[in-house]
């Protein structure tokens, strides 16, 4: 290989992607711009739901379990109906999206230590919501019961810990509020970074369209050479965006980054070489600039949603979907990206996904220059 002709289609391709400088901040800004909306759009976390409480017994022990629900941000008490039709007016209205039954005789069987039944309807058309709601409500209910069997031990003169032989504790490690944008935009950072992959995928086929593919034929160079040339500019390019997107989630969105800055744009090399490689295969066998970005998209926005486990958790794809999801580069690099942001991992812990990277780079930049014909 000469790397002079090598840097000469280097020098080239770095004109045309910088020349325009309207496409060449797009081009740098478009990860980020991504990023923004697509974390807006997925990292939502449900709080602040608006329930009702229908109290029909009207006890201090109600008022301290009304007092209990309110207690977090995820529950906010906005209505206490009187009936229920009143209810099912404020269902349809949209007011609640859940209101608490506490039926007559609450306080009675608390204090008798007998079991209470307190019924909770939830507005079904959003599941989201109501299961958050059910979720709250239930672990409030369990907390308040737990207080008042603790009070009655007291009084009877008995300890609390004989209730139970197993003191259950949980942490969560890493995430200890289980944020879901601390998840969430790590992995979307792995995703909107092959979003340059589709400006690659121009590559040949802008030489064909523009009728300047005549001129690379009559050169000298070789296959190899031009498809090297053409894909170091686009990895640098794409590397213009990494610390954007990572400036973004740590700053705009309050996202953890516990890891290496250098080695998660080393690894981020890697992972842009992967996606570059698949791309100009993909220019290979098209003949039209559109033809490309649309294919393009198809393979890398569809195979980052929903086979990198952003939308589809990893452990639940079967033997077939797995062996599938990891021929693609973003399955990999979005273990890495949550990885390196909220656990602190180190190359020890990542290797094994940047080989695999590696290995489908090589793989698809090899068939790029197999594919590739010196002629029309």
């Amino acid at each position: 290989m000469n790397w002079r002709r090598v840097l000469s289609v280097m020098r080239k391709e770095w004109w045309h992607i910088t020349r325009d400088r309207t496409s060449f901040i797009l081009l740098m800004l478009s990860p980020v711009l991504s990023l923004v909306t697509m974390a807006y759009a997925f990292s939502i976390d449900i709080k602040d739901v608006a329930i009702g409480v229908l109290d029909q017994d009207l006890s201090p022990f109600s008022r301290q379990y009304m007092a209990q629900l309110g207690s977090t941000d995820a529950l906010r008490l906005e209505a206490w109906p009187q009936s229920l039709d009143e209810v099912e007016r404020l269902m349809m209205r949209g007011r609640v999206k859940a209101v608490v039954v506490i039926p007559r005789g609450f306080a009675r069987d608390l204090k008798a230590g007998r079991t209470s039944a307190v019924q909770i309807v939830v507005d079904g058309t959003d599941p989201s919501t109501a299961g958050h709601a059910i979720q709250h409500i239930g672990a409030h209910t369990e907390h308040f019961a737990a207080q008042q069997v603790t009070r009655q031990l007291a009084r009877a003169g008995l300890a609390a810990h004989r209730l139970s032989a197993i003191d259950l504790r949980l942490r969560a490690w890493y995430n200890p509020s289980l944020r879901f944008t601390a998840s969430m935009i790590p992995a979307l950072v792995g995703i909107v970074l092959s979003v340059p992959a589709m400006a690659a995928s121009l590559a040949l086929a802008r030489e064909r369209e523009w009728g300047t593919m005549e001129g690379l034929i009559a050169t000298p160079i070789r296959r190899g050479e031009l498809i090297v040339g053409k894909l170091v500019p686009y990895v640098l390019a794409g590397m213009l965006s990494v610390p954007l997107c990572v400036a973004t989630a740590v700053y705009g969105f309050g996202v953890p980054f516990r890891g290496s800055l250098g080695l998660y744009l080393t690894l981020s090399v890697f992972f842009l070489f992967a996606t570059m490689s698949i791309a100009l295969l993909l220019s290979v066998f098209t003949k039209s600039q559109q033809v490309a970005i649309m294919g393009s998209m198809i393979i890398f926005l569809f195979s980052g949603f929903f086979m990198s486990g952003l939308l589809i958790p990893f452990a639940v794809m079967g033997p077939v979907l797995k062996m599938e999801a990891l021929m693609f580069p973003t399955t990999h690099f979005v273990i890495i990206s949550r990885g390196v942001f909220i656990k602190g991992a180190g190359l020890a812990e990542l290797w094994g996904y940047v080989a695999a990277m590696a290995a489908v780079g090589v793989m698809f930049l090899t068939l790029t220059a197999l594919m590739f014909k010196k002629k029309l």
